[in-house]
């Protein structure tokens, strides 16, 4: 809803992304600049995966304002919120440790028919 009212004031998704990942940046920076702890050591492999999460990350925050900036958020907001159907499909396809289970699922689909209830309605 803030990024709604944000968008009506000056409607950029670029602009509204640029400063999202700003203060996140600012954020992680501050983080880091902490006394670390010997435990948190970070491996390349771990530092790609962060690196590649916040780029998709940072294409599906982007998406969702331009979505805001072009249409109502009483049809944007219950679109977005379909996510978790796109995460338990992919994490099912993608991590050999994660097992689909019917909590999990019945939860997913749960989540998907609220938002299929509000754009009926």
């Amino acid at each position: 809803m803030l990024a709604k009212g944000a968008l009506a004031l000056w409607p950029s998704p670029f602009v509204a992304v640029v400063v999202g990942y700003t203060v996140s940046s600012a954020v992680i920076w501050m983080v880091a600049r902490a006394p670390a702890r010997r435990d948190s050591a970070a491996d390349r492999r771990g530092l790609a995966w962060f690196a590649a999460t916040g780029v998709l990350n940072g294409i599906a925050v982007l998406s969702l304002y331009a979505a805001l900036a072009n249409g109502p958020v009483y049809v944007v907001s219950p679109v977005a919120a379909t996510y978790p159907l796109f995460t338990l499909v992919l994490s099912a396809a993608l991590l050999r440790e994660e097992r689909l289970r019917g909590m999990l699922v019945g939860g997913v689909l749960l989540t998907v028919a609220g938002v299929v209830v509000l754009l009926a309605g």
